[in-house]
């Protein structure tokens, strides 16, 4: 494994803290509209999140009957530079950031500023799940045949006897710190090589936990640095001190 620290450089194509709540009684999308508008948050909004449904149902005489409908459940907004996106929703407050990623410190101050724009525009009456998801696109030295293991810890392998140049690979586990009752989901993913000699694989480690908290209650900000710990720890688990040398 790799030893924990700072990386300069690191692959990190977005970072996002994400709050889910449940949302006060009789709030509706028009009313956190006209609420998220009127407030000064220094972002402008770029557009609604809809969520849509799909039903499918056999008529009694035996034709299929399909119908779809989209609802708004939130606003999209961004930040004047571009680099951070925030999602006001019904049932949650999630903060992205965008390349080039600073630490998390930066993250955290800024969601914390947005947070108190949330609870105080939208009073939602408790968090229900906390989480916090880092995607990384690790653009590896590799020619077409060479190992994955040299740079990424465990990741299954192909047997000796098959052809050994990798084109595609997608490994995903769900994991559960005894300790603490949170999850992390750690996934591996590989799209093709992008050019010759480099391969891009996505290596995504989104951890997450449960909770029934007050949302002005100052026990949030720790649980999500106990849950950057358990990220930090399945990331630098995952790669070897090569990989990590890459972005230093």
């Amino acid at each position: 494994m790799a030893k924990q620290r700072h990386l300069l450089h690191a692959p990190i194509t977005e970072a996002l803290i994400d709050i889910r709540v449940t949302p006060q009684d009789g709030l509706t999308f028009a009313g956190l509209k006209n609420a998220i508008e009127a407030a000064d948050s220094g972002y402008y909004v770029k557009n609604p999140i809809s969520k849509g449904t799909f039903a499918f149902t056999l008529a009694p005489e035996g034709k299929p009957q399909t119908a779809a409908e989209s609802t708004q459940v939130g606003l999209r907004l961004h930040s004047a530079n571009e680099k951070y996106v925030a999602q006001f929703r019904l049932a949650g407050f999630t903060l992205s950031r965008l390349p080039p990623y600073e630490n998390w410190e930066n993250l955290v101050e800024e969601a914390r500023r947005l947070w108190a724009v949330y609870v105080e525009r939208l009073a939602p009456r408790r968090i229900v799940r906390i989480a916090t998801r880092f995607i990384n696109n690790l653009q590896l030295p590799l020619k077409t045949g060479e190992s994955f293991q040299t740079y990424i810890r465990k990741l299954i392998d192909v047997p000796d006897e098959a052809p050994q140049a990798v084109e595609t690979f997608f490994q995903r586990f769900q994991l559960v710190d005894s300790s603490s009752g949170a999850r992390i989901i750690l996934t591996l993913a590989l799209d093709g090589m992008s050019a010759p000699g480099l391969a891009p694989v996505i290596l995504d480690v989104d951890a997450f936990t449960g909770a029934h908290i007050n949302p002005t209650d100052q026990e949030l900000w720790t649980i999500f640095e106990r849950l950057r710990e358990l990220k930090n720890r399945s990331f630098f688990g995952t790669i070897t001190e090569r990989a990590a040398e890459l972005y230093e």
